[in-house]
């Protein structure tokens, strides 16, 4: 009696033992794959970032161009050269004052 009882303990001890390491197999496999998909939304990420950066060095590049600073100040300040006329129309004053932020989004 007392060889099947150390027998049957050691047969639920082992299968505990083998239910854990599964368990623990398990969770690692879970977690890799949670982390090459977190790693893969990171690669995603970062294109975007770089497309925008470059973008971004895009424009910052043309700041400084003449044409650029004259287009800007006609269309934000309206200033105008000499000799010209500048024509504002009662319906692009309300747009103006009413949601200047607007109209800057929509041009982007």
């Amino acid at each position: 009696m007392a060889i099947r009882k150390a027998q049957r303990r050691r047969r639920i001890l082992i299968g505990i033992i083998v239910v854990c390491i599964i368990g623990v197999v398990a969770f690692s496999v879970l977690n890799v794959i949670s982390l090459r998909k977190e790693q893969k939304n990171m690669r995603e990420q970062q294109e975007a970032m770089e497309k925008e950066k470059a973008q971004l060095e895009k424009e910052l590049s043309e700041i400084n161009d003449p044409e650029n600073i004259e287009e800007q100040a006609r269309e934000q300040l309206r200033l105008i050269k000499k000799g010209e006329y500048l024509y504002v129309f009662p319906e692009d004053m309300i747009e103006n004052e009413e949601n200047p932020e607007e109209k800057a989004g929509k041009e982007e």
